[in-house]
């Protein structure tokens, strides 16, 4: 006769409130603020459960806010949803407590808030003429086929005129050069 592998007995599930504030707190110190907002809204117990001494500790450590712009009648979660916005990567979602860099120029990205890792990647990045002629042994004609946008240079030509440089997107110089090769 064979023996059956015993049964688990069945455990009450515990509640957000046997786990006591500590144990929320505890769990948001290892999450950036808009993955604590995520958080929040898995559930209506855990909105619930999430009190503003876990706001106010997001706000304080997490997003760098000064203690005395906490008032006592601010809503804490609104101000943090507003950091996120106004501070998180659009491209990643990373959070960034010093800010995000905005790219200016006016290309398909224009207006992008973007953290420094992002702003690494050849899709954001413009390189000049000259560069890509060196660095990617290409032909003034190969560049001719590609986007360009002029930028006045800090340099000026005989007639006082700044001398325009080309830039190109590095992912489309990237693109071509393996479609060269």
């Amino acid at each position: 006769m064979a023996l059956r592998p015993a049964k688990r007995t069945k455990t009450e599930a515990l509640t957000l409130e046997t786990l006591g504030p500590d144990v929320l707190l505890c769990i948001v110190s290892f999450l950036q603020p808009n993955d604590a907002l995520n958080l929040s809204s898995a559930s209506p117990a855990l909105d619930a459960a999430m009190d503003k001494s876990v706001w106010r500790y997001v706000l304080l450590e997490q997003c760098g806010v000064k203690p005395t712009l906490l008032k006592p009648r601010t809503q804490l979660r609104k101000m943090v949803v507003g950091l996120v916005e106004k501070k998180s990567c659009h491209h990643c979602g990373h959070f960034e407590i010093r800010g995000l860099y905005t790219i200016k120029v006016h290309s398909e990205h224009c207006g992008t808030k973007l953290c420094m890792t992002c702003m690494d990647i050849p899709v954001f990045k413009e390189i000049g003429h000259m560069e890509a002629l060196r660095k990617y042994k290409l032909k003034h004609h190969e560049l001719h086929t590609l986007a360009v946008r002029l930028v006045a240079s800090a340099y000026y030509d005989d007639e006082g005129e700044p001398r325009m440089k080309k830039m190109y997107n590095l992912q489309d110089v990237l693109d071509l050069v393996a479609r060269v090769r």
